[in-house]
């Protein structure tokens, strides 16, 4: 039996398969290297390690079935989950509302069986099973969880993948345990750019040494060349002997900033540097480096298509100097917004991105229309969409306040006057983009003001009227085949024009699909 044909039965038994990973030690308590005494043992679990220094991190898997099916694989899945609720990908202008996944599953009386590796050691065997599980491992929030759908009598590995994140929240009540996981571009707001780090001066520094030590926990985190923040200085530094916590040939006042004497115990901060690149390339390394979100979770190859494409435009190399610590969420959409693109994670499970380009040359767009597929409809007219003005301020000083336009020496405006006047809106709708991602000085003034001007203006092109929400309902044959961010035609009398004439074949943009019964 597989997916395919058990789905196509009239009759079947449907199964959700959840894998839940948790951190856990490769080592055996007081063998090997392990150095733990105490006759009380550990859990093979961080929380409950006692010999933490030793702690040889690697992952267990514990799997979940639909409470009240046959258990699926007789592999030692529990079959503890009560319900799933689902709650989809909203791409939004800016940002993308995360997809989100909410499980409840039953908790109950558990005999360590499969869970404790020294159970045999153990006096009385007490307690709950998530109730355990969870003091044990009071680290779980951004871990990972898996959730497959599939039918009784199929291969594990013929069960269909529909969600992959990180658990953000978990609540008990009355036996039964809600869990919340958020899907892998929320990890973006568990990390700033660059890592706050525990890092200070250890002696005075004055305005020409070329060496400097430090002191703090933090040094063991700088790479072996980069740069650092000092008060309003930027340092690059050529290499760091870990033992003395030296760093050397040091070149001072980089970035335009200026050579001073710092104090000892001044605080040194980590720098990310993102070299003159492509955008595009700058969201991957932000997704893979930074975050450390794992290839196959990746879309690269769009990431690159986009990249490398359209010709004509003016494209341009980005770069920016992040000198304190910056939510990676933040940094990630404002590139992403600066692009005029958008980026979510697909129905395949991987972080995507999508030019704003609705009438690209040569796409092949899936059609809606009352006649053969719209069951019902409905339109947000969406007026807060509208963008009258789009102002650019960029080439940040490499220490200024990111959120201050004084901070910016370069200033581009976008202005639709005929949309700001008495006979059409009547008020100005700006956009305003803090741009910390272009500098002047590694391209030429004239390339990098054409792309400023040629993103703002297409900004304001698309958006100086609004852009209205349409949401339909079909059935799910003939919505077969669209995916979130795809751009299709849309034929519906939800929309008319100035004669009275049907829409007819416009494009839009899915922004949000979810699946309710057969529709």
């Amino acid at each position: 039996m597989t997916y395919a044909s058990e789905l196509a039965k009239i009759t079947r038994t449907p199964i959700t398969y959840m894998v839940m990973t948790l951190d856990y030690c490769a080592e055996t308590y007081g063998a090997g290297a392990c150095t733990a005494t105490a006759a009380t043992k550990c859990y093979n679990t961080y929380p409950t390690c006692r010999a933490k220094t030793v702690f040889n991190k690697t992952t267990k898997d514990y799997c979940f079935s639909s409470a009240g099916a046959p258990v699926p694989f007789g592999a030692g899945e529990r079959p503890y989950i009560k319900s799933i609720q689902y709650m989809p990908t909203e791409i939004a202008d800016s940002l993308t509302v995360t997809a989100s996944v909410k499980i409840e599953l039953y908790d109950e009386a558990d005999t360590d069986v499969g869970i404790d590796p020294y159970l045999s050691d153990r006096a009385t065997v007490q307690g709950t099973f998530w109730k355990k599980l969870l003091a044990r491992n009071t680290n779980y929030l951004g871990r990972t969880v898996k959730i497959y759908e599939g039918f009784y009598g199929v291969a594990v590995g013929d069960f269909s993948q529909k969600f992959v994140g990180k658990i953000t929240d978990i609540e008990i009540s009355n036996g039964v345990v809600t869990m919340e996981v958020s899907d892998i571009l929320q990890s973006l707001n568990q990390y700033t750019i660059p890592p706050a780090l525990d890092i200070g001066l250890a002696a005075a520094l004055d305005a020409s040494a070329v060496t400097a030590t430090l002191k703090g926990a933090g040094v063991s985190s700088l790479d072996a060349t980069g740069y650092v923040r000092i008060d309003d200085e930027i340092l690059y530094y050529g290499a760091i002997n870990a033992t003395t916590k030296i760093i050397s040939t040091i070149t001072r006042g980089s970035f335009g900033t200026t050579a001073a004497a710092h104090s000892e115990n001044a605080m040194v901060q980590k720098v990310r540097y993102f070299a003159p690149a492509s955008g595009y390339d700058h969201l991957k390394s932000i997704l893979l480096t930074d975050v450390g979100i794992s290839t196959s979770y990746v879309n690269s190859t769009q990431f690159d298509a986009e990249r490398d494409g359209p010709a004509g435009d003016p494209e341009v190399d980005m770069s920016a100097i992040i000198s304190e610590p910056v939510n990676a969420s933040k940094l990630y959409f404002e590139l992403v917004d600066l692009l005029n693109s958008k980026s979510w994670v697909a129905e395949d499970l991987k972080v995507t991105i999508k030019r704003n380009l609705p009438n690209y040359p040569g796409r092949t767009y899936a059609t809606l229309t009352d006649s053969e597929s719209i069951i019902s409809g409905s339109v947000d007219l969406n007026q807060a969409s509208r963008i009258s003005r789009c102002s650019v301020y960029w080439d940040r000083t490499a220490v200024g306040r990111e959120d201050e336009p004084a901070s910016y020496n370069r200033l581009n405006v976008v202005i639709d006057a005929a949309a700001e006047s008495s006979n059409e809106y009547n008020e100005i709708a700006e956009k305003r983009i803090l741009c910390r991602w272009l500098r002047a000085g590694y391209e030429t003034e004239e390339k990098m003001d054409a792309f400023v001007r040629n993103q703002a203006g297409r900004i304001v092109s698309q958006s100086r009227d609004p852009m209205p929400i349409i949401s339909v309902q079909t059935e799910i044959k003939d919505g077969d085949g669209i995916k979130t961010g795809d751009f299709i035609k849309i034929t519906t009398d939800e929309l008319q024009d100035r004669d009275g004439n049907d829409l007819t074949l416009a494009p839009f943009q899915v922004i949000k699909q979810e699946v309710s019964g057969a529709r």
